[in-house]
């Protein structure tokens, strides 16, 4: 195989490799931090595995965290994304702001179910 060829073939991998991670980042839900909403942990736990998988940068992961969320959520990570100076802070602070909200949200639904 020439160089060239090497090349394209790379290039097309990679053009892959970045559309089937686009699609995967999709299938996460968005985080409005509403009361019937999924539980911080849950979803930070799927975030988490994908940014894994996707072995990305502490930027990336801020800023496609923003992507996915929404309403509240998103209204409060954008008041306090400057105050992130990488990852496992932005992480800690969704989680010390919706907790709470989301647990007790659960707990609610399940008395509601019993």
């Amino acid at each position: 195989m020439s160089l060239m060829q090497e090349i394209e073939t790379n290039s097309m991998e990679t053009r892959q490799l970045h559309s089937s991670q686009k699609e995967a980042i999709k299938k996460i839900a968005e985080f409005s931090g509403e009361s019937n909403e999924i539980d911080i942990d849950e979803w930070l736990y799927d975030l988490n595995n994908l940014f894994s998988l996707m072995k990305s940068k502490d930027e990336t992961r801020i800023l496609e965290t923003m992507g996915k969320l929404a309403g509240p959520a998103l209204r409060w990570y954008q008041e306090n994304l400057r105050s992130f100076i990488n990852w496992n802070d932005a992480e800690k602070a969704l989680h010390d702001r919706f907790k709470e909200f989301t647990s007790d949200s659960q707990l609610l639904q399940e008395f509601v179910h019993i």
